[in-house]
């Protein structure tokens, strides 16, 4: 637990000095949690977004009780993925942008690296916004700011790797992308839970209600 909370700290303090970076003020929030969380290595989105606390209908029910909290709206929403439910999940995404008109969206997803090194021990934080599924291969619509017209804060973390990192250059120039696979270390199941406590945990610390 206290490495948890050291790195939600850490990811809150860089996640603030983002927000700070694009001179946005969060007055109101969409979480995103992007991803299949029946699917153990892409289940970091929707993990995170069940970590973090929504306050967005606190205001709408009790406005003095909001005020006295001093956080932001937070909305939280977890699209899920095409082959559930028939809708590309940017679809969802852009139709819930436009009816709570958020100041910034965070979005968070799995993604693939070809670096060991990186494989499950690293949060990447991006404003250049995500394209959901393109490191696997499937083509999906834009998450940006171009596309949505809110500033997006992309947050990935590396859950599965390219096989072809494992061979030398000479290997892997032989190995065709159908040849290739796609690799999940065995602890997938702790390494997904832990980056999904911090990430939603370092949301909640910056901008919302800290279980700390």
């Amino acid at each position: 637990d206290g490495e948890i909370e050291e790195g939600s700290e850490a990811i809150a303090r860089r996640i603030c000095e983002t927000v700070d970076e694009l001179e946005i003020i969060p007055d109101r929030i969409l979480v995103v949690g992007l991803g299949n969380e029946a699917l153990t290595p892409d289940s970091v989105g929707p993990k995170a977004a069940d970590n973090v606390k929504p306050t967005l209908h606190i205001r709408d029910f009790d406005e003095e009780c909001f005020e006295s909290l001093g956080c932001s709206e937070i909305a939280v929403v977890k699209p899920g993925v095409a082959a559930k439910s028939g809708v590309d999940s940017s679809e969802i995404i852009r139709g819930v942008s436009q009816r709570l008109k958020p100041d910034v969206i965070f979005a968070i997803d799995s993604i693939l690296t070809r670096s060991t090194e990186r494989l499950g021990s690293t949060v990447q934080i991006s404003t250049t916004g995500i394209f959901a599924g393109s490191g696997v291969g499937n083509s999906r619509s834009a998450l940006t700011e171009e596309a949505l017209g809110v500033p997006v804060i992309s947050i990935g973390v590396p859950t599965v790797i390219d096989s072809r990192a494992f061979f030398e250059s000479g290997e892997t120039a032989a190995l065709s992308r159908d040849e290739a696979m796609l690799v999940a270390p065995k602890e997938t199941d702790e390494i997904t839970d832990a980056a999904a406590k911090m990430i939603g945990g370092a949301i909640n610390q910056a901008f919302g209600i800290s279980p700390y």
